[in-house]
């Protein structure tokens, strides 16, 4: 795992490189004619490895289509559900997000295809525009690409959706599964600790009464606290802290700061940017991407209709 990867997106790189997920993968192109990619949730991962963001038309086109592939996938993040959109060439593209403990981890993409014939009227509205975007001349080159490109029908346009939904929920769990059987056992420090604080009256515990129940110095016990478990006692608290904030925003009853307040964050504002870097989204967001409460997962609206013909996403 790299430095800066999380343990949500090591797990989804693992997923996307074993040899049942790739089979799956293979299953939904050959069962619907639609290329399906599977990206890291990083806007460096979309822009190098994912296919067609190079542009089916030449430059700038790649550009313009990585553009439309990171506001699709913002949106999908911020909707926590499926996205339809098109690309610079008017093919049409539906987006996934896949949340592996309530954090981004990676993305469903299939596409290109097209939902219509390119008759006359759809090939000047698609030349006009292609000028806006300065792509004026590239007129042989679109009609080629929606030659070679599948297309589907309404009813197929969302089946395919609802099985890249089935597809993302498979992949949500066993990335879950992955992280609990790499979770290591808690040492007898921790142990201890934990114990510890779980007999405590309050939740504010001084450092230096920690480190004497384990009989250490709060010098030599920062150390040795460090060296075990890679955090300070500080980090370490506020993780617990957010685990069991996570734990309780399963509950809808509960307001949010009454979560914040009863994990032991005195502070709202602490409490919603500690969790935001912890796992990538505020409270709020993450309440609604849990199952049953996720329309990501239920689709809720109206799935991957078809647009209106000769309408666009822009």
């Amino acid at each position: 795992m790299q430095p800066h990867d999380s343990p949500e997106s090591a797990a989804w790189k693992k997923l996307a490189n074993s040899a049942v997920v790739r089979e799956q993968q293979m299953a939904f192109t050959c069962a619907t004619g639609v290329p399906l990619t599977l990206a890291a949730a990083s806007t460096h991962a979309l822009a190098d490895g994912t296919f067609c963001v190079k542009g089916c038309l030449g430059d700038p086109s790649g550009t313009l289509c990585q553009r439309k592939l990171l506001q699709a996938e913002k949106r999908a993040v911020t909707q926590t559900g499926m996205v339809q959109y098109s690309c610079p060439s008017g093919l049409m593209k539906i987006l996934v997000p896949v949340f592996i403990n309530g954090r981004h981890a990676g993305s469903l993409l299939a596409g290109p295809f097209s939902l219509h014939s390119l008759d006359g009227p759809r090939l000047a509205q698609l030349v006009g525009r292609l000028d806006k975007l300065g792509l004026s001349d590239r007129a042989d080159q679109l009609q080629t690409t929606w030659r070679f490109t599948p297309r589907l029908s309404s009813a197929k346009c969302r089946a395919a959706g609802t099985l890249l939904q089935m597809f993302g929920k498979y992949l949500e769990e066993c990335g879950k599964q992955q992280l609990r059987s790499r979770a290591p056992r808690a040492s007898s420090l921790l142990q201890k600790i934990e114990s510890f604080l779980a007999e405590c009256q309050t939740d504010q515990v001084s450092l230096k009464a920690v480190a004497a129940c384990v009989n250490l110095s709060p010098c030599h016990f920062c150390s040795v606290f460090k060296k075990q478990t890679g955090l300070t006692f500080s980090q370490y608290r506020t993780r617990q802290r957010l685990e069991k904030a996570r734990q309780l925003l399963g509950d809808p009853e509960r307001r949010v700061s009454d979560v914040a307040f009863e994990a032991g964050f005195e502070s709202i504002p602490y409490f919603n940017r500690a969790f935001r870097r912890a796992f990538g989204c505020s409270p709020s967001q993450y309440r609604v991407r849990q199952p049953g409460q996720n329309p990501g997962q239920e689709n809720h609206n109206s799935g991957v209709a078809p647009n209106a013909a000769g309408s666009f996403n822009n």
